[in-house]
């Protein structure tokens, strides 16, 4: 998923930002996507990278789904115990990623009571905590069954790093506007590199989005660009951690 990313990274320098071949500009004439960059494109709600997200995510869901019913038979009823309650919380999350149930608790249910955002952050922050609650709960209760196995240890701590970082930053967005903020920064410094054309196209763009009432890129540049960037690579940890597992079960079952 480096790769991946490191491609996608690519494609938006080359065409964003230097126009390689004109392609920006034929991308924006097409008229074909309201955002005209490929960043937006490829990291957007329901795009590229959150689709490859969902796949990883339900590819986890039955490794180790399988993988706690290997285990079971075996007699290895708390490693199972363990993997059936982190392909419980991958199913969750699946769920959370695909229908935005946190989004709309907070902004279907809690905004028709109160008002402002901070409620909105409680209700988003919560439900975050009460979701990684259940993983935590697995680790703390059988996490030392699996200690020994330090590849996928090392795989699930980084799932624990860059979900958890994705998630700290969602649920923090809107502190004293420090996504504006930060996305402001990436905003600037991709102007400066792409010149007077961008940035006269970001202008123009952030013109239209706040005529249909929608967020900056300033703030889109954060929301998408970086936190599916991090929630890619959380996945993909994920579901390495269960083939690491995995594979280490048919090592010790073939001695």
């Amino acid at each position: 998923m480096f790769l991946f990313l490191i491609m996608a990274y690519l494609s938006s320098y080359l065409v964003d930002i230097i126009n390689i071949f004109g392609l920006r500009s034929q991308i924006e004439a097409s008229g074909k996507l309201s955002v005209p960059l490929i960043w937006d494109y490829l990291f957007t709600d329901g795009g590229p990278v959150e689709i490859l997200q969902w796949l990883l995510l339900g590819l986890f869901v039955m490794t180790a789904g399988y993988l706690a019913g290997k285990l079971e038979t075996t007699g290895e009823t708390k490693k199972a115990s363990f993997w059936m309650i982190m392909s419980l919380t991958g199913f969750l999350m699946l769920i959370e990623d695909a229908g935005n149930l946190r989004h709309f608790l907070s902004h279907r249910v809690v905004l028709l009571f109160f008002d402002g955002m901070t409620p909105v952050m409680i209700t988003e922050v919560t439900y975050f905590i009460l979701l990684g609650s259940i993983p935590i709960y697995g680790l703390f209760r059988y996490g030392r069954f699996i200690r020994n196995d330090h590849r996928t240890v090392l795989f699930l701590f980084l799932t624990l790093v860059f979900y958890g970082s994705a998630v700290l930053m969602s649920g923090t967005r809107d502190i004293m506007f420090w996504y504006q903020t930060a996305g402001d920064v990436l905003y600037q410094w991709t102007a400066s590199l792409g010149g007077e054309d961008l940035l006269r196209l970001y202008e123009e763009t952030d013109a239209y989005l706040a005529e249909i009432q929608c967020i900056s890129l300033s703030y889109w540049f954060m929301d998408y660009l970086i936190e599916e960037s991090l929630e890619l690579l959380g996945a993909s940890f994920f579901l390495a951690s269960a083939l690491s597992s995995y594979q280490g079960l048919k090592i010790k079952r073939n001695f």
